[in-house]
């Protein structure tokens, strides 16, 4: 019982810091491409040393597979950043987290027995969606960037459900995290960089990624399997308490209801 509360705690101290990410985006003045590579590296970096010191060994079994997700992962966090950096943070997350919801017809699709609650969820999230962009009734890059990192994350979702039969989260994590950071470098060289803040870098490898992935890891061990990932909607949840406190980002009272009807469909999706 205890560790299922420390499991369940560590699972909301890690969507919470996952969702301050965009304190840190609107922080660094470098574009999509070149954040996402701080990101990775510096959480890169802090996840190596943890291992070194707890004596994990870093394997890169299933190299392609191990490509294949890191590549996806690239796209996520790229198209993410990209929607903060256009958006109200509270929506880019939202449209981040209809992943559960779109890797529901994937998997009808691929031939895995869904159970009927898809009925319920699809049509309640795109419902709240509606809404969601009601006030807009337009499609802007931000929320095109939101979309794409939510559908790019379904697939994201299949991949890591695959290689988690042959690695542990943290070696996974570091690993692809080592390789991300590899294929974005060129970045650096194609795109200058101008006059950044060394510690708003490290911030953003160290609390949103390397401390929010390791607790949420780690919690995920300790949590009823269905609780774990319902647990981690508090990220947008906490990305628009950012946005409001940090940014005075608000959102019309049919906005929000849109918004809930997306968590409540993300949350059905999840149940399935």
């Amino acid at each position: 019982m205890q560790n299922e509360r420390l499991g369940v705690l560590s699972v909301i101290a890690g969507a919470i810091m996952m969702g301050s990410l965009v304190i840190f985006v609107r922080n660094i003045n470098l574009n999509a491409v070149q954040t996402s590579f701080f990101r990775f590296f510096f959480g890169f970096l802090f996840l190596l040393i943890f291992s070194v010191l707890s004596r994990r060994k870093i394997s890169f079994e299933r190299p392609k597979m191990l490509l294949i997700m890191s590549l996806l992962s690239i796209m996520v966090v790229n198209f993410y950043i990209a929607s903060i950096q256009l958006i109200p943070a509270g929506t880019a997350a939202l449209l981040l987290y209809m992943a559960p919801v779109y890797v529901l017809p994937i998997a009808y699709l691929s031939g895995e027995v869904i159970s009927r609650k898809i009925f319920v969820s699809i049509p309640l999230s795109i419902s709240g969606l509606y809404l969601m962009l009601s006030p807009t009734g337009v499609l802007n890059a931000g929320i095109i960037f939101g979309l794409i990192s939510g559908f790019v994350y379904a697939l994201y979702f299949m991949v890591i459900k695959r290689i988690r039969d042959y690695m542990q989260s943290i070696e996974l994590t570091t690993a692809y995290l080592g390789i991300s950071s590899l294929i974005l470098a060129p970045s650096l060289v194609i795109y200058p960089i101008g006059e950044v803040n060394l510690m708003w870098l490290i911030g953003l490898g160290l609390i949103p990624t390397a401390l929010a992935f390791t607790l949420f890891n780690f919690g995920l061990k300790y949590c009823k399997l269905s609780e774990g990932p319902v647990f981690a909607l508090i990220e947008p949840i906490s990305a628009s308490l950012f946005g409001l406190m940090l940014f005075g980002e608000t959102f019309t009272p049919i906005e929000i209801t849109g918004m809930i009807l997306v968590l409540a469909g993300v949350a059905i999706a999840l149940k399935a």
